[in-house]
């Protein structure tokens, strides 16, 4: 009875440890689990960072196995949200020609294309979805999700940036209005108001003064009617002694033909789209006269809330690559152009003489005097984003004198 006994307990002590080495085998596979989740539940809760740039992920070197692990693998982590199919409509004021349509159609693929299609957009040219003057309240009311808008005395922070005499370099003009936009405080505020998220920054191009007569002395420009294309340029060429007219642009080869303005302020691609060399041989540069503009491309904010952290990311780095692309097609196009007319039509592109220079700085510096006292008196230090938007110029042009252009380095 007691061998028995024994070999019954010898037998219920086997069986159990059968049933314990069974129950080990089903809770590993249970602990691994509850790891995993832990993990994911760790990664899940860390505090998110949103980034300006778009980098490369950072790697972990696994630790070295062991006889108890012989493979260790690495946490998983949380899938970036995936953005909403969405067909949005871009408004472009101007016709389907040119640098700037050229780059903003550039632009509008590109977002496709980076984000594997889900966002497409359509261009509406020729304002024919928006008119041009209307389409930062249009955007900013859905009626377009994108649009090429400039500002208007109601945005007098903005429109600061469109001041004559801003610098010598567009490439420069473009990454300081890039960052003004994205920045400051005063200009985000007229963009929220507006309903609109802005992106990229602008320059029209190199401004000429494109006149009938060959111009030796101050004196020369007594009394000459110059069409001109803001209110700044039109106050200075006015404390110089000329009469500073208004005309449609798309007039002026037939009012400098017949006499009616003795010449134009604009720019080399319309100078060459209005093919005034046939009838103005004079192409005149000043010395610090580039602009930038109170242009840019806006995004509808309550489309903008609706694009992931990446696809917000993809629109802010492509408006980098914009300023480079753009900035690169109009001073190709420009010398081409210049060595056009200077072979066909014997145009003569010519510095501006020194006194006429001179007069025109203090002019426009007089000029601009006027705009920030005037909304002074409004109770709007325009005078603050001016000083700003100068560092910033003064800060990309050292760049350019230091090392190149990115697609021409020195």
């Amino acid at each position: 009875m007691t061998q028995r006994a024994c070999l019954s307990g010898d037998l219920l002590r086997k069986r159990g440890d059968i049933m314990q080495a069974q129950r080990l085998r089903l809770l590993g596979p249970v602990l691994v689990v509850l790891i995993v989740l832990t993990a994911i539940l760790y990664v899940g809760c860390g505090e998110t960072q949103e980034a300006t740039t778009t980098t490369a992920p950072s790697t972990t070197t696994a630790p070295p196995t062991t006889a108890a692990s012989s493979t260790t693998t690495a946490p998983p982590t949380t899938a970036a949200p995936a953005q909403k199919p969405m067909d949005l409509a871009f408004s472009f004021g101007g016709p389907n020609k040119g640098a700037f349509a050229e780059t903003n159609q550039w632009f509008a693929d590109e977002i496709t294309r980076r984000l594997g299609g889900a966002i497409k957009i359509t261009m509406h040219w020729g304002g024919t979805l928006i008119a041009q003057p209307d389409t930062l309240s249009g955007v900013g009311k859905g009626v377009a999700a994108i649009g090429s808008a400039m500002g208007s005395p109601s945005q007098p922070y903005w429109t600061t940036l469109a001041l004559s005499g801003a610098g010598k370099d567009g490439w420069a003009l473009m990454n300081a209005t890039r960052e003004m936009v994205n920045t400051n405080a005063a200009i985000l505020g007229e963009f929220a108001a507006a309903n609109v998220v802005p992106t990229i920054g602008y320059f029209p191009g190199t401004p000429i003064m494109v006149l009938k007569k060959e111009l030796k002395t101050l004196d020369d420009i007594k009394g000459l009617r110059i069409r001109v294309g803001t209110a700044d340029e039109g106050a200075a060429m006015g404390m110089m002694g000329m009469e500073p007219v208004q005309v449609a642009i798309t007039d002026v080869y037939e009012s400098i033909d017949k006499g009616v303005i003795d010449g134009c302020l604009i720019t080399v691609a319309w100078a060459d789209t209005l093919k005034l060399g046939e009838v103005a041989k004079y192409w005149y540069q000043f010395g610090n006269n580039m602009l930038g503009g109170a242009v840019t491309n806006v995004i509808n904010a309550d489309v903008w809330a609706e694009f992931t952290p990446e696809t917000q990311d993809t629109i802010k780095q492509l408006s980098v690559e914009y300023t480079d692309k753009y900035a690169k097609t109009v001073f190709d196009q420009e010398a081409k152009v210049i060595d056009q007319v200077k072979a066909a039509l014997g145009v003569q592109l010519l510095a501006v003489p020194a006194d006429i220079d001179a007069a025109y700085r203090t002019a426009i510096t007089k000029a601009h005097e006027d705009w920030f006292n005037k909304n002074a008196a409004e109770g709007k230090d325009v005078r603050q984003v001016w000083d700003e938007y100068q560092k910033l110029v003064e800060k990309y042009q050292a760049i350019v004198a230091e090392k190149g252009y990115p697609w021409a380095p020195k």
